[in-house]
């Protein structure tokens, strides 16, 4: 009876803060889960408990890309639910730095959007939400993934066979932190939205 009381609150404590719909957890999933659960009730972190109990993660997954040189690297992709992106944006830094401290590798958090079609039938009285179409939800995941930083300036050119070429410039201040995290953060806004952007720091 003990073993199967241990059993069960083990299991409600991997899972507290996963929000998935349909399938199984994963393992790194319950990890992440689990770790977040750690953090989040640790007294040092008492100040920022308002904004990490309202954090939850729908999916986690490992991602492999081919960097620069060759090599083939890891990050980690954490998707969380749209409504507790407001919450996360106030601890993003800390949140993360114990993400990457404890599994070796980046990590991308992202908030779940949902992109509304020209197409989409609706009533002739509503509108499309500015917020869901295509270039806002695009330029939304790109806030989303150079958290902490943040988006300082954007710079686009056109080659002269038609091709467009866009630099992202981040805060100058946030170098130390995010030059390690680079690729993967290339890697992962091209995975979620076609485009190819290259991240440099602003003077």
């Amino acid at each position: 009876w003990s073993s199967d009381v241990c059993s069960s609150d083990l299991k409600m404590f991997n899972t507290s803060k996963l929000m998935k719909k349909e399938g199984k957890h994963s393992e790194l999933e319950e990890e992440v889960a689990k770790t977040l659960q750690h953090f989040e009730q640790a007294k040092e972190n008492a100040q920022h408990l308002q904004h990490l109990k309202l954090v939850y993660v729908n999916s986690a997954e490992h991602v492999e890309h081919k960097a620069a040189h060759g090599a083939v690297e890891r990050y980690i992709m954490i998707r969380i639910p749209f409504r507790s992106l407001a919450s996360f944006r106030k601890v993003a830094k800390q949140v993360i730095d114990m993400l990457e401290n404890k599994f070796k590798q980046p990590v991308v958090v992202i908030a779940n959007r949902t992109i509304i079609s020209t197409r989409a039938v609706s009533h002739a009285s509503q509108k499309r939400p500015r917020s869901r179409t295509l270039k806002a939800v695009h330029r939304a995941i790109l806030d989303d993934i150079v958290a902490p930083s943040g988006v300082t300036g954007r710079q686009i050119r056109c080659t002269v066979e038609g091709r467009q070429l866009e630099k992202v410039f981040l805060d100058p201040l946030d170098r130390e932190l995010m030059e390690p995290r680079l690729a993967s953060l290339t890697h992962a806004y091209a995975a979620l939205t076609t485009h190819t952007v290259a991240f440099e720091f602003s003077k």
